[in-house]
Formats: C-alpha cells, sequence, structure tokens
C-alpha cells in the first residue's frame, strides 16, 4: 500500500512541498517503518480541525504504548466521511488562541438543517488563516492549504499538532484518510490481486455507501461505487493494513462483535483495545484559568492546538502508566 500511496499523493496533496506530505507520514523513512512493523496501533479521529480533550488523549495515550512496546506502529486513520452535525468533533468552525492568546472562532461552514449532514471531505480545503491568527495557526494552515479537500486540511492540521506537541512520533506515526484505504481496498480488487480477492467476501457483505453530488453519503449499488462502507467494515479495513490494535472506547466496544465477525470473513487480524478513558487529573496538560472561563462561556472543551500553544511540546510531561 505504501507504493500506491506515494503514487495518489500528487492528487491528495497537490502541489504540497515535501515537507507538508512528511507530516502525515508520507516520507520514505516513515513508509519503510510501517511496511516493516510486525505490529500497528490505529485510531480513528473524525475529520476535524479540532481534537478536544479527552479524545486529543488517545493520541498522546497511544505515543506512550509505543514507549513501552518499541514494535508498536501509530496509524490514525481519520474518518473523512464525518458530516458538519458531528458535534463531538465540530469541524465547522476551528478554536483557537489568537495572538493575543484569548480565545477565538474562525467558521469554516455555516450548518443548517439541510447542510448539517454534508461530509467534511466534499468541502474545498482551508483557506486564509484568520487575520488574528498567531504564527503556530498561520504555519498550521500553510500546511492545510495544500490539500485536496478539508478533510485532508485537517488531517494536516491534526498531524501539526501533534508532531509539534511530540504526540506523534517521528518516523512511527502515519495519517491516512478512511477514504484512501477503501480506494486502495476497491482497486486490489478490481485487479484480481490476492488482497483483493480475500477482501471480496467481506465487501460483498458491507453495505456500502458513496458520495452524491450534493456532498452527503448515499446508499451505493456495490462495492465498485463505495466512497466507505458501514462502520464495523470501516474498523474491520484497517486489518488490511496489517497485524493491528484498534484503541477505541465504549461505543466502539458495543459494536465490536460486528467489526470481529466482518473482519474473520476476509481472515484480517483486527484486535479491541480498549481505551480507559481519563479524568481531567489525567490528562497530561490542563488550560490556563483564564482559558478556562473563556472555555466554560462558550461551552467548547480543551483542544490540542490549544494545547500546544499554551504548553509546547507536552508529550512527555506526564505518563499515563506512572504509579
Amino acid at each position: 500500500m505504501a507504493e500506491r500511496l506515494v503514487a495518489d499523493a500528487g492528487a491528495l496533496l497537490p502541489g504540497a512541498p515535501a515537507a507538508t506530505a512528511a507530516l502525515l507520514g508520507w516520507d520514505a523513512p516513515t513508509l519503510a517503518a510501517f511496511c516493516e512493523a510486525p505490529r500497528l496501533l490505529v485510531t480513528m479521529p473524525h475529520a476535524s480541525p479540532n481534537v478536544f480533550f479527552p479524545r486529543a488523549a488517545v493520541a498522546w495515550y497511544a505515543r506512550h504504548l509505543q514507549v513501552r512496546d518499541a514494535e508498536l506502529f501509530h496509524v490514525r486513520l481519520m474518518l473523512t466521511h464525518n458530516n458538519f452535525g458531528d458535534l463531538g468533533w465540530r469541524p465547522y468552525a476551528y478554536w483557537y488562541l489568537n495572538d493575543a492568546g484569548a480565545l477565538a472562532r474562525a467558521t469554516l461552514f455555516t450548518r443548517n438543517k439541510k447542510l448539517k449532514h454534508v461530509i467534511v471531505a466534499s468541502r474545498p480545503p482551508l483557506g486564509e488563516p484568520p487575520v488574528d491568527a498567531g504564527e503556530l495557526d498561520r504555519e498550521a494552515y500553510r500546511h492545510a492549504q495544500r490539500a485536496a479537500n478539508l478533510a485532508l486540511s485537517c488531517m494536516l492540521m491534526m498531524a501539526f499538532h501533534e508532531r509539534r506537541a511530540g504526540v506523534a512520533r517521528a518516523a512511527r506515526t502515519l495519517y491516512l484518510p478512511l477514504d484512501w484505504l477503501v480506494a486502495s481496498v476497491r482497486a486490489q480488487r478490481a485487479a484480481g490481486t490476492p488482497p483483493g480477492a480475500r477482501l471480496a467476501a467481506l465487501m460483498d457483505a458491507a453495505p456500502a455507501r458513496r458520495l452524491g453530488e450534493g456532498g452527503e453519503l448515499a446508499p451505493a449499488a456495490d462495492w465498485r461505487d463505495a466512497y466507505v462502507f458501514d462502520n464495523p467494515t470501516n474498523v474491520a479495513l484497517a486489518g488490511a493494513l496489517g497485524d493491528v490494535d484498534v484503541i477505541g472506547g465504549a461505543k466502539m466496544h458495543a459494536y465490536w462483535p460486528d467489526v470481529a465477525a466482518a473482519a474473520a470473513r476476509a481472515s484480517l487480524l483486527v484486535r479491541f483495545r480498549q481505551w480507559p478513558g481519563l479524568d481531567a487529573s489525567a490528562l497530561p496538560v490542563k488550560p490556563s484559568a483564564t482559558l478556562q472561563r473563556a472555555l466554560l462561556a462558550d461551552g467548547i472543551e480543551y483542544s490540542q492546538g490549544m494545547a500546544l500553544a499554551e504548553h509546547g511540546a507536552y508529550a512527555m510531561a506526564h505518563d499515563p502508566f506512572a504509579p
């Protein structure tokens, strides 16, 4: 799959410099390490410029699992098909600390009843940064503007924050869009490759969804038109990347039997690793008192972008496995 990713990079990041691709791990050392990794950790964030705590701590937790086990390679498999009604990640706006250190918001998409089901990947990439953005956000935007769509812009924002925070390990972390993985699997099957043939039973049993002209997901006739599949199949497809542990919470745990059944159809190695959840005292960083008051007033959680602005490279400031 690494070869296909290199071939597709031009369409996914049109005109992007090597430094932008490297943020995602689309560089030779990381791709070589990915191909050689005996075991993969997979986390599955939603496409959004915001990764709020406690969700932001999942990647940080994965980073500490890697510290404890050097064989683990981390894949951030982004769910690009989430829509603007996704209140857990709020992809319709970006909350950040402006150049004066105050909480600010940039609206990216005006959602309403008619438009909230439009998926993030159907929108154009990020434009110019807010006029009051600090230098960190301006640099993140410079990379994110190189993407082919908003979901990929979000993936670049996430990677930028996590690289700078030390959350994403150099040459041991790879960012991939789920729809790219689905397209890769479809291409393998269409070409008659052995992996593609092995995945046929999984793909034929799964409800496929295509991307409609209005930017919403709609039922697809069969696997040939699939943008994504149903949730259990999407998670099971992570096993196409290798020997995989998927980190998930209570919601994923509830439908994991369906994931296991889907993976078994294609003999994929996919295991569930429970995200333990963390209370505020166990999180790696906390907002300043002033920012906490502003977050409470706006009903917004602390994000990893804000944490980077306030704390810098915070990844190793706290060990979740410390006695």
